[in-house]
């Protein structure tokens, strides 16, 4: 047996702990039905909106919600209406594009049924986000969270230098501990529509 076979292992029994946390939550969450997933998600906006980190964005990393993912529009709205300007993700190969949207943009369907920006809208770099929110289907008080199983959003995180990273999601969502694997990259701030906790 070799020297890194036990981290091998526990890496392995992580990532199958990551897998059934999942598929769990994803069952959880597509019971919610409408009205509790409208009700919570104005909960987790109006905490959205009191955050100091949201209030001095000037550009603003959003997503398109799909299924029982929190609803965005809203706040996406009042974004656009307090003159901020709001990105949306667009998957390219295995990376994900920064694009700029407004209220006249009309979405695509793009990679996993996800709208996205079209290919023609204006392209944000990185470094002008200055908070970033993340989807998740678990996420812990340290800041790891369970996505999709893509990885996109742990390969851009280290890439948005000066931006907050924020995971919005439902209280149910939150669980006492991630399995956390060596590229997992945690987030600063979890938005819920019972609690806001900063993980450092």
């Amino acid at each position: 047996m070799s020297a890194d076979q036990p981290e091998h292992d526990e890496n392995e029994i992580r990532r199958l702990a990551k897998l059934a946390l999942r598929k769990q939550l994803r069952a959880i969450r597509a019971t919610l039905p409408q009205s509790a997933r409208d009700a919570r998600s104005v909960e987790i906006v109006r905490r959205l909106l009191e955050l100091d980190e949201l209030t001095h964005a000037t550009t603003v990393l959003a997503f398109a919600s799909i299924g029982n993912e929190v609803l965005l529009g809203p706040l996406i709205e009042g974004m656009w209406a307090a003159g901020k300007r709001v990105a949306l993700p667009r998957i390219v190969d295995d990376d994900l594009e920064l694009r700029l949207v407004d209220a006249r943009t009309e979405l695509v369907e793009g990679a996993f049924s996800v709208p996205e920006p079209p290919a023609d809208a204006k392209l944000v770099r990185p470094e002008e986000v200055q908070l970033v929110l993340v989807p998740a289907l678990a996420v812990d008080p340290r800041g790891y969270r369970i996505g999709y199983g893509g990885g996109y959003y742990d390969r851009l995180l280290p890439r948005l230098e000066h931006a907050c990273a924020c995971v919005v999601a439902y209280d149910f969502q939150l669980v006492s501990e991630v399995p956390q694997l060596p590229f997992d990259v945690p987030v600063d701030l979890v938005v819920t529509d019972r609690r806001v906790l900063r993980t450092k």
